[in-house]
């Protein structure tokens, strides 16, 4: 399985902490270019600035890939890496936020999640606790909706 992510939810997990989460539940995640450069602006957190600086091994940097023109209603990181996805879309998962990509990739076949399935699926395995990191991502400028926090607690498996 290859995983792609978007900037927006390394950005929120390298600001509550939880990056090696991806680590521990992926191994590696693969970036395109354009996603790595929008991960070096200001407001990025210094970890992952510093991570990806340094060619943290956690990270795969791409080229960026032909640009699908059904992206053209996002971002230029959304699009390489909705781009990237489909490409790999027999073998890829997109860890995507942004409302607009997440229907595109609905659209266009591509399995995703996002940050808090990102932090559902590490509490699944026991690497954190969901409501201390739900909380922690809440605190930040990350918005999600009461719902969905519902439907991902109702997903959540009991302790082993």
């Amino acid at each position: 399985m290859i995983i792609v992510s978007d900037a927006s939810p390394l950005s929120a997990l390298a600001e509550i902490g939880e990056l090696d989460c991806l680590r521990q539940l992926y191994v590696q995640v693969v970036i395109p270019e354009t996603v790595r450069r929008e991960c070096s602006h200001a407001r990025t957190p210094a970890v992952l600035v510093r991570m990806l600086a340094a060619g943290d091994p956690l990270f795969q940097v791409v080229p960026d890939p032909v640009v699908l023109p059904e992206t053209a209603s996002v971002d230029p990181g959304e699009a390489a890496a909705i781009s990237l996805a489909w490409q790999n879309r027999d073998n890829a998962t997109l860890i995507i936020d942004d409302l607009d990509g997440r229907h595109l990739c609905d659209a266009l076949g591509i399995r995703k999640t996002g940050t808090a399935g990102v932090l559902l699926a590490a509490a699944n395995v026991g690497l954190i606790d969901f409501d201390q990191a739900m909380t922690r991502l809440q605190s930040t400028t990350f918005r999600v909706s009461a719902a969905v926090i519902t439907e991902l607690r109702r997903r959540l498996q009991p302790p082993q």
